[in-house]
């Protein structure tokens, strides 16, 4: 394969890890919990403070989760993709608004990342390992146990 036919596969899967990212977001925000699930591959662990393995038990988790928001929207920025042949990791900062029905709609804040791992699943990446790392959040009356902020991951004590 020449250096030009590995830069535009290297960019073509890249662009398709990001599509998958931001479909992922989409699919949140619509209150579609099947459909953020199904960006999943069938051994795949989504981690929302407790490990779910496959598209099912994701989308039962992921259900329990929205059941508390009216709304929510979510923004991406500081993407991060390092491939290796049909796997990859990602990394991405996530901004996410919600609004709370518990507090009359109240709105909360949420800052974090989504820390990922990737494979292609017949020609098409899923992924293989997502972790939801909040960093903080304001606006949030009640945070169950559950849903505690770990902090930054990677970030350097001083």
């Amino acid at each position: 394969m020449s250096d030009t036919d590995r830069l535009v596969r290297d960019l073509a899967d890249k662009q398709a890890i990001h599509d998958l990212m931001a479909h992922y977001a989409d699919r949140i925000d619509a209150n579609d919990p099947e459909g953020a699930a199904a960006c999943f591959a069938e051994d795949g662990v989504g981690v929302y403070w407790q490990d779910c393995v496959g598209p099912k038990a994701i989308a039962e988790r992921l259900t329990g989760i929205l059941a508390h928001f009216h709304a929510t929207s979510h923004h991406l920025s500081n993407v991060q993709i390092r491939l290796d042949g049909d796997t990859a990791t990602a990394q991405s900062y996530v901004y996410a608004f919600h609004r709370v029905k518990a507090d009359m709609d109240r709105p909360m804040h949420v800052w974090g990342r989504w820390v990922d791992a990737l494979k292609k699943v017949d020609g098409h990446w899923k992924f293989a390992h997502r972790e939801v790392v909040s960093v903080g959040s304001v606006g949030s009356v009640r945070v169950p146990d559950d849903l505690g902020h770990p902090g930054h991951p990677g970030r350097k004590v001083r």
